[in-house]
């Protein structure tokens, strides 16, 4: 099956850096959207971070009237691989769904709360956090046995030593894979990057391709400290849309998604832009279905919920993917990067006196604050004044 693989890749020609059709296939293939639901387990003593990334390419032919028999593509991920499996769509569209539900609570939550705001000559005192807000070649390519999931066929790829670059360029090259510029490869070298060289081939009883894959997500499982999207890889891939969601059993570091969600063209929905929506209530059945006990076994209160939507972020007259000098990681942080204040609950379940307390405490206690440091300034000027009069008689 191994050998099968490798004559199926020499036959590919290049046509992007991520997909790519047969030489003899007088079309091309192009990519409109990407969706992906990253689930993420921080570090936690001796146990190192963990990811399942549940991601569906959607790509599409064009330029011929017939369809080609096969597709590869390239994921690349940052340690080799340790679980592989197949999702179903509604695992898919559980992540973002998930991110609704607590987008649309905290909107309800923040209109439910007393509408208060500070004074224009104390605005000083809530803008002190702003800036945070915002071929194997002596030995230098292993390549691990193929495994099959669904219509995937997944050989892991990993390049090492003082020529990899090149290695990896050339094992790429006679397999169909478009040469890489050997800077943009470095990256991955570099940071010992595992490349997941996938084809595709048609259902059972079908000689060619559809037109438009309707692919099933693919569920991919290794270890990082960080969450992570592979994102660099896909230089050559056009402007495609995203859609990610990424769950967490740790904040996110909000300077970093940030920086991420501008580096991404992400959509902006309202003008405060709401980071770690959390829930204290298990993960969807839905979604867990696809994903494995390693993932999703409950050890913390909370999960942390944040997705970006783009409608594009390789817009090669900006400079795009090709700009970056490093891929998709999410840092993570603290308890300092929840969302301030308390009116946010989330999905608990509170009582009628805390939900009073978390909706209007804050606008009481700030009035009785200023009423009474109001009246203490009235009462020292009336004391004066009658001292003053006393004096004078």
């Amino acid at each position: 099956m191994n050998y099968l693989a490798i004559v199926v890749f020499i036959l590919a020609g290049p046509v992007s850096a991520c997909c790519m059709v047969p030489r003899d296939y007088p079309g091309d293939v192009d990519q409109s959207a990407q969706r992906v639901v990253v689930v993420h387990r921080a570090p936690e003593g001796d146990k190192p971070g963990y990811e399942e990334m549940i991601i569906r390419v959607q790509p599409f032919f064009q330029g011929s009237e017939a369809n080609p028999a096969t597709m590869t593509w390239v994921v690349t991920v940052p340690s080799k691989p340790l679980r592989y499996d197949q999702a179903s769509v509604e695992a898919l569209d559980a992540g973002p769904e998930f991110q609704k539900k607590l987008f649309q609570l905290a909107r309800d939550q923040w209109a439910n709360k007393t509408g208060f705001e500070w004074p224009e000559w104390l605005s000083w005192m809530s803008a002190r956090d702003s800036a945070v807000d915002e071929a194997k070649a002596a030995g230098a390519i292993e390549e691990d046995k193929l495994v099959t999931v669904g219509p995937y066929n997944i050989t892991p790829v990993r390049a090492k030593g003082a020529e990899a670059v090149q290695a990896l360029n050339d094992y790429l090259g006679q397999r169909g894979f478009p040469k890489e510029d050997p800077a943009h490869l470095q990256y991955f070298i570099d940071n010992e990057f595992t490349f997941l060289c996938i084809n595709v081939t048609p259902p059972q009883g079908q000689t060619a391709l559809g037109r438009e894959l309707e692919l099933p997500p693919l569920v991919i499982g290794f270890e990082t400290p960080e969450p992570y999207y592979p994102g660099k890889f896909s230089s050559r891939q056009g402007n495609f849309k995203l859609d990610l969601t990424v769950i967490t059993d740790s904040p996110l570091n909000t300077q970093s998604v940030g920086e991420l969600r501008k580096r991404m063209n992400a959509k902006n929905y309202g003008y405060v832009q709401l980071v770690n929506l959390f829930s204290v209530q298990a993960l969807p059945e839905t979604l867990t279905s696809a994903l494995s006990e390693r993932v999703t076994t409950r050890e913390k209160q909370r999960w942390y919920v944040n997705r970006i939507e783009s409608e594009g972020f390789n817009d090669a007259s900006e400079g795009g993917i090709a700009a970056w000098e490093t891929d998709v990681f999410f840092k993570v942080g603290t308890i300092h990067d929840e969302i301030p204040g308390f009116w946010y609950y989330g999905d608990q379940e509170i009582s009628w006196y805390e939900r009073l307390v978390r909706e209007h405490a804050m606008a009481f206690f700030v009035t009785m604050g200023m009423l009474f440091f109001l009246s203490l300034y009235i009462k020292v000027r009336i004391n004066r004044k009658r001292a003053a009069a006393e004096k004078a008689a």
